[in-house]
């Protein structure tokens, strides 16, 4: 799994609640620099610059477990259960997108137990990526500055017809 940023939780976005912390990941690089730089037009290096605290974007290899309990919904069958429309997914409304969120976050199973770990969608950028949004804490398994040159951002910049300076 890559997450461009360093590894912190995500507040304010997609299915976020102020309960709980989601963290953000994709199952490939490229996907991971997509989602992170994707509304940007023209991408350089200052994007990687965060000067006044003094830190740097970079890419994070991490890992989840086997076990991991995904609700997948880009399976039709969970679409119909949460009475969800793809629209509904991938359109960028928060109180729609945490709504559900919210929904997924609290189904419990027969032991009253959480009954998923995660949910994964298709990015909004490229529907062949995936994103997937844990509410698990992920394991740091390596950490690789971005720059312009890097490959993953390169075949994102391709994949996204992203101009690099």
């Amino acid at each position: 799994m890559h997450r461009p940023a360093i590894q912190t939780p995500q507040r304010g976005s997609r299915i976020d609640h102020p309960d709980y912390y989601v963290w953000y990941v994709s199952r490939h690089a490229e996907a991971a620099c997509g989602e992170a730089f994707g509304n940007q037009a023209v991408w350089d290096n200052s994007m990687f610059e965060f000067p006044l605290i003094g830190a740097r974007r970079a890419l994070a290899t991490l890992s989840l477990p086997d076990s991991l309990r995904v609700l997948d919904l880009d399976d039709p069958h969970q679409l119909v259960r949460l009475g969800l429309r793809p629209t509904d997914v991938v359109r960028r409304n928060l109180a729609v997108s945490q709504a559900w969120g919210h929904r997924i976050w609290a189904e419990r199973d027969p032991d009253r137990q959480q009954r998923w770990d995660a949910v994964q969608w298709w990015s909004y950028f490229r529907p062949s990526w995936t994103v997937l949004a844990s509410w698990m804490r992920l394991t740091l398994r390596e950490v690789t500055p971005l720059t312009r040159e890097h490959p993953a951002l390169q075949d994102a910049a391709v994949s996204l017809n992203r101009t690099l300076k």
